[in-house]
């Protein structure tokens, strides 16, 4: 899954060091402006309504009666506009027919979904949430963009206007209201889509054999089967199928010292033998078909083999991410990034050198690349908070890889590209402390799919004085010696001649101790519980001024606004090729290639400065409608990651201050509205 943003809660409201790129700094920016443009439009209308001296005190007065109005609003009141309006909305049975059309969906779409294909729990959840999603969505437009405007046009809203009730009441009510039904409606959506889901992938497998013990096991013999068998596989067997499919079940010789710890997991070994200073442990092990597999565990009576549920689709992985990555050159100084133009090393949001991999030609540069040999390339992790606690079991660390490769000649096809890996201490003063750094642990990459290594909490390797000398070599342990102050670093390496390797900083993380999967289940819903807040809010505060279907439209152009403002914010950014608006529709009419720069003049100097301005005033357009990208957290449950409460904080405080600009502007439109008229 592809992260690119590790921000903290904290880091992503204050700004880190630089706290000008903190979204408390944006908010305060954009409610300012706001209200200078809402003070603007209204003084417009009022003088078109009393005209400009009167137009005057008649918005100081709607000013300056906003905060007893807001400071006075009454709960109760509130609660029982709000209980109106989800009665209202539950009449006009679009929630109903929203219900019946998932409910359809869920009964038919198991025909179609089906788990032969590679990682299916993916498309089951791909399909409830989406689903879930859009008619949430489009219920929640509909129920909104009709409730206040029908009020108005049925006169039904004069008997409210005419009690003792405020502006910020009748909007909050129907904001609280309206959510309320869409509550209950998304909350029943979640509990059967995840019976669905776990319904639709759950199954079991046997041995298909009638004597599962170890002698009734096939020889593994790559030549014949055309299946490249797994490391210490020396006996196969096949499952019965199920759900279109079957596994292949090896007898792994896992051989270790006498004084090695034994296999986590004990279940699954048949047998032990002692080698003299050695130890063979014979366990069985199901290959994973389609992002899944099954725990063997073998009778210790009968040595019968029975297996368990599918594994893997229902996960809920907890990552340990690096804090920085930093990528080497061929000898051994750090690739800075530096900007194309003012040729100054590009910095984050802590005043530290962004580095860079090397380009193999890709226009994504979402990873960067390590050349391989014997250059001194390498890709750098380093991680905090490395401690036991943090991990299920604490003598085997899982280590996941994402790797992408690139292959400057042929190789050797027969074998996937060497990959090196290494782990190195992190002291507090490098120049008085010494180091620990483990042997290189070598592994070929797997592209496209999650790599997986356990990591022993004793590893091989030695200790370096400051001067780089030699001082022990031994095993180390893993949190007492290499990661003794909770930081560990991790280095990457590619072991071919001029092959390469790509990494991303969330590509290699340690996987901690697993969340729940149906809590992380009802968290991705909850990103569309914020969604629909959002919608509700922008409808209900729409329609005090539009009427029906405007407010739909609207609402509907803000929504594709906010799915893509990430990519729109993208062609704001400075330094791209072609230039802003005007600088590339007079390079297309004049057909000039855009990474040419243009001539300098004055016309070129006013162009590029409008383009600017241009820009700057689109980027500021994005921050208007919240970032849906942040709202949706499906890819995390599909993907099988687990959502961070920072994730979620974040979603939540976007969502309410939304909701609480939309509501105050919305009180402003409907206080001037001339209701009693």
């Amino acid at each position: 899954m592809v992260v690119e943003d590790f921000k903290g809660f904290w880091e992503w409201l204050i700004g880190g060091v630089n706290y000008a790129n903190g979204a408390w700094l944006t908010f305060l920016f954009i409610c300012v402006a706001t209200a200078l443009v809402a003070i603007f439009v209204g003084y417009l209308v009022a003088v078109i309504r009393h005209g400009p001296f009167e137009a005057f005190y008649v918005c100081a007065k709607v000013i300056f009666q906003a905060p007893a109005d807001i400071l006075g609003t009454s709960p109760r009141r509130i609660f029982a506009i709000a209980r109106l309006s989800a009665k209202e909305a539950i009449r006009r049975r679009v929630v109903l027919v929203t219900f019946i059309i998932f409910a359809l969906a869920l009964l038919f779409g198991g025909w179609f979904l089906g788990t032969r294909g590679e990682h299916p729990e993916r498309v089951y959840v791909n399909f409830v949430m989406w689903g879930a999603q859009i008619l949430v969505l489009m219920m929640s437009l509909l129920v909104s963009a009709f409730s206040l405007p029908e009020d108005i046009k049925n006169r039904t809203i004069y008997t409210i206007a005419t009690k003792p009730v405020r502006p910020t009441e009748m909007i909050v009510g129907r904001i609280v209201g309206l959510t309320m039904v869409g509550t209950g409606l998304l909350a029943t959506m979640a509990v059967m889509s995840l019976a669905f889901v776990w319904g639709g992938l759950n199954h079991v497998h046997e041995l298909d054999l009638d004597n599962p013990v170890e002698a009734s096991f096939a020889e593994v013999n790559e030549r014949v089967t055309g299946r490249r068998p797994s490391e210490m596989a020396i006996k196969e067997a096949f499952t019965t199928k199920s759900s279109g499919h079957d596994h292949v079940v090896e007898i792994l010789e896992d051989v270790r010292a006498a004084d090695a710890p034994p296999p986590a997991d004990m279940k699954s070994v048949i047998r032990v033998e002692d080698r003299g200073n050695k130890k063979v442990y014979y366990r069985v092990q199901v290959r994973n078909v389609g992002g899944h597999s099954h725990s063997a565990i073998v009778d210790p009576n009968t040595g019968e083999i029975s297996l368990s549920g599918a594994k893997g689709f229902f996960r809920a992985r907890v990552p340990l991410y690096a804090d920085r990555l930093d990528f080497f050159d061929r000898d051994g100084t750090e690739r800075v990034k530096v900007d194309v133009e003012t040729l100054e090393v590009q910095l984050d949001d802590f005043g530290n050198p962004i580095t860079e991999g090397f380009n193999i030609g890709e226009t994504w540069t979402y990873r960067g690349y390590i050349d391989g040999g014997t250059s001194l390339a390498r890709a750098q992790f380093d991680f905090s908070n490395f401690t036991p606690d943090r991990f299920a079991d604490s003598e085997m660390i899982p280590l996941e890889l994402t790797l992408s490769v690139f292959r400057s000649h042929k190789g050797n096809i027969e074998r996937r590209i060497r990959v090196g890996l290494q782990f190195e201490s992190i002291p507090e003063d490098s120049r008085a402390e010494p180091i620990y750094r483990s042997e290189v642990l070598e592994f070929e990459s797997e592209e496209f799919r999650i790599q997986v290594k356990g990591i022993p909490r004793n590893l091989p390797g030695s200790l370096i004085s400051p001067k780089g000398e030699e001082i022990e070599t031994r095993f180390f342990n893993l949190f007492e010696e290499y990661a003794k102050n909770g930081r560990l670093r991790l280095v990457l390496t590619c072991l071919d001649e001029n092959q390469y390797i790509g990494v991303a900083r969330a590509d290699v993380y340690f996987r901690a101790a697993e969340g729940v999967y149906w809590w992380n289940f009802f968290k991705g819903y909850f990103g569309i519980w914020l969604q629909m807040l959002v919608v509700i809010s922008l409808t209900v505060g729409l329609s005090t001024v539009l009427n029906s279907p405007v407010t739909m439209l609207v609402t509907i152009c803000a929504l594709v606004f906010g799915f893509f403002s990430a990519d729109i914010r993208e062609l704001t950014l400075p330094n791209r090729d072609g230039g802003g608006p005007i600088e590339s529709f007079v390079r297309l009419i004049t057909q000039q290639n855009m990474q040419v720069k243009l001539d300098e003049s004055v016309q070129v100097t006013i162009m590029e400065a409008t383009d600017r301005l241009l820009l700057r005033l689109l980027e500021a357009v994005t921050y208007v409608v919240p970032d849906f990208s942040r709202l949706n957290f499906s890819d995390y449950v599909k993907f099988g990651y687990n959502i961070g409460e920072n994730r979620i904080m974040v979603a939540a405080v976007i969502s309410f201050a939304f909701c609480f600009g939309v509501s105050i502007l919305a009180y402003f439109s409907l206080k001037t509205r001339e209701l009693a008229a």
